[in-house]
């Protein structure tokens, strides 16, 4: 197990290292400021120079790593526009508030829908999405108050919001289970409380084998080892998440994913060689 200044410096530099290849694509830190300002105020406020990373965003993503190509990755940057556009019309929906950190986190999934559902539109699906996360605002404001290290987990609370989530997901996009984005999207609303996970990394980890699924318990069970193991690291914590101004959970998301989950080969392609 790493000690405490190894455990500092491997979070140091996986911060940097996802700041520099994966900075440009996330719309996290605008996510994560919009559904503050949704819960203190009901509404949030886009400003012209986060719509304009945003649009920089759009034209920095890389849809050949994902499979799009041709006519599907023309119709995806479309609607990726107009999302765009409608977001400052949307200010009262949450739904718009996680898009494009979704959008971008969970491209794959956003592939599939647009090739099994003709019609699919980016604007209905969040609009979908932010009217039913409104009705769940209560449940959500129990976990944002709560804290993984130093709170209980609760589990029954826990398998209700994450079945609802999914529900959700599944509901508005093709029928099927979301655990990945439904994984994201808890985190995203109570980010010191919900760790994130994808499958690469709960792999690794020897939390699952490859082709089942995150549901609800195998993700209690990676909060339940988490928490126990960042336990040996508490007093450093604090310093980190303040140095970094993000959550310790998104802070190892970012490391995990570095050395789990990366495209090694899309990496070293950026580095112009």
């Amino acid at each position: 197990m790493l000690n405490r200044s190894e455990f500092v410096k491997w979070v140091d530099a996986s911060h940097d290292l996802f700041e520099i290849f994966e900075g440009r694509y996330d719309a996290y830190p605008l996510a994560r400021k919009w559904i503050d300002e949704w819960f203190l105020k009901r509404e949030f406020t886009v400003k012209d120079s986060e719509k304009q990373r945003i649009a920089n965003l759009i034209s920095n993503l890389n849809f050949d790593a994902f499979r799009v190509k041709d006519s599907l990755q023309e119709k995806m940057g479309a609607q990726l526009l107009l999302l765009l556009e409608k977001i400052s019309e949307r200010q009262s929906n949450v739904g718009f508030a996680v898009s494009f950190f979704f959008f971008t986190w969970n491209l794959q999934r956003f592939r599939h829908y647009f090739s099994r559902k003709t019609n699919f539109s980016l604007i209905d699906y969040f609009e979908n999405v932010g009217n039913e996360f409104g009705r769940l605002k209560k449940q959500f404001e129990f976990f944002r108050s709560k804290n993984l290290l130093s709170d209980d987990i609760y589990e029954e609370k826990v398998i209700e919001t994450y079945g609802k989530v999914n529900e959700i997901l599944k509901a508005t996009g093709i029928g099927n289970n979301e655990p990945i984005g439904t994984v994201k999207l808890l985190h995203v609303f109570s980010p010191s409380y919900f760790p994130l996970l994808d499958n690469p990394i709960a792999e690794q980890l020897g939390l699952k084998e490859k082709g089942v699924s995150v549901d609800a318990e195998l993700y209690i069970r990676w909060m339940q080892r988490l928490k126990s193991w960042l336990g040996n690291y508490k007093d450093v914590i604090e310093e980190l998440e303040n140095k970094h101004e993000s959550s310790i959970l998104k802070l190892i998301d970012e490391a995990l994913y570095i050395m789990c989950s990366v495209n090694l080969h899309i990496r070293v392609g950026k580095l112009g060689i």
